[in-house]
């Protein structure tokens, strides 16, 4: 652990709301099955049909992006970096999902949530050079 414990929180924090503001851009939207809805308002039923998912996908490749950007200290720890990362885009993609989709939870509340998985991600970088 060359960088001071402090300053690598920062840095994580500084990751999450890079990747989930900054770089979020049209998944944004993709994410939410409501704006699919609307670009598909004319179109057929087939048509709807076949980009039913679509706003699944959109949510899945934003989680992912998140996940191993804000990991990116776990990466010496492969196996870590790998597990942590999957588990955290799984999290992440129910999350914003409830707040997108189901209108279950508020943005406060996702920040929150997120704020909880950065924590948890840095305590793994804490220990990682301990755990064999």
């Amino acid at each position: 652990m060359n960088m001071h414990p402090t300053t690598m929180l920062a840095l994580m924090v500084l990751a999450h709301l890079i990747a989930d503001y900054t770089l979020q851009g049209w998944f944004a939207n993709g994410k939410c099955k409501s704006w699919w809805d609307n670009q598909l308002i004319s179109a057929t039923e087939g048509e709807k049909h076949l980009y039913r998912n679509d706003y699944k996908v959109a949510l899945l490749c934003h989680s992912l992006m998140w996940a191993l950007i804000v990991c990116l200290p776990l990466v010496p720890y492969r196996c870590l970096y790998f597990i942590v990362s999957m588990g955290m885009a799984s999290g992440h993609y129910l999350v914003d999902d409830a707040k997108a989709n189901h209108r279950t939870i508020n943005l406060v509340e996702d920040q929150v949530v997120h704020a909880l998985q950065v924590l948890f991600a840095w305590v793994v970088w804490l220990i990682a050079p301990y755990v064999k």
